[in-house]
């Protein structure tokens, strides 16, 4: 897709092709009930089609498991292998959860409405050293690319590329086509979730939550949980659901 170009990023159906079916996070259960969602028993939270699961130990971000993912050109143990069924393979170094580490599906976990009345992801932010590298990663493991533009809201030129992960949104944050680039590979950077009702959810969680303010996007809301007082490894933003939803 050429630069500063978009395709539909409209809220998707269901049946969208490569969804994110689960994050596996170093964060304890205790973590997220403390900002106000529902914990299963098994340390999982249910965010829309997407499992949290809680492993208490180990780096914020361990694994993502996203159904029908297949890569061809994929990282083992820092070398390039062509198997589409690796034990390990990662995009641009996130790793994929291999066929023998799967994490719960959907239907097997316990799920209610979280007290803090967030339902869903909207996107997660990922950065990388090389955007044209990582575009590439993602494209060799069936991604399409659904939107590019260059912004220098955040200093330096930069590159940002979406794709679709099912119902949740991939923002790819890297330097834009022609800057300079490091070997630094793809990383979670953050989160972003959406709030059924944004001032409802800032009155439930009280001073976990920041002051909300106007979003990029137009029409919507967006405010930072205070996730360092609860101990989420991993930056949240909280949002206001899309006008048309």
């Amino acid at each position: 897709m050429p630069a500063d170009t978009f395709g539909p990023l409209e809220k998707p159906a269901l049946a969208r092709p490569l969804q994110l079916e689960l994050l596996r996070l170093g964060d304890t259960a205790a973590a997220w009930s403390a900002a106000g969602f529902f914990v299963s028993a098994e340390a999982t939270v249910t965010l829309g089609q997407t499992i949290i699961q809680c492993t208490g130990q180990g780096e914020p971000f361990q694994g993502w498991q996203i159904q029908d993912c297949q890569i061809q050109d994929c990282q083992i143990q820092g070398r390039t292998s062509g198997s589409s069924t690796p034990e390990h393979s990662s995009i641009d170094g996130l790793e994929l959860l291999a066929a023998s580490d799967r994490g719960p599906r959907l239907n097997s976990v316990a799920s209610q409405p979280h007290p803090n009345g967030i339902t869903s992801i909207d996107h997660i932010v990922v950065s990388t050293g090389d955007s044209q590298r990582s575009i590439a990663a993602f494209e060799s493991a069936g991604f399409e690319v659904r939107g590019s533009r260059s912004t220098s809201s955040y200093g330096s030129p930069m590159r940002q590329t979406f794709f679709w992960a099912g119902d949740v949104i991939v923002e790819l944050m890297g330097p834009d086509f022609g800057e300079a680039t490091s070997e630094s590979p793809a990383q979670i950077f953050g989160l972003a979730l959406v709030a059924a009702d944004l001032d409802s959810t800032a009155a439930a969680l009280g001073e976990l939550l920041g002051t909300p303010k106007a979003a990029v996007q137009t029409g919507r809301q967006i405010a930072r949980l205070r996730t360092n007082s609860v101990g989420i490894g991993l930056p949240i933003a909280v949002m206001s659901p899309h006008p048309s939803s």
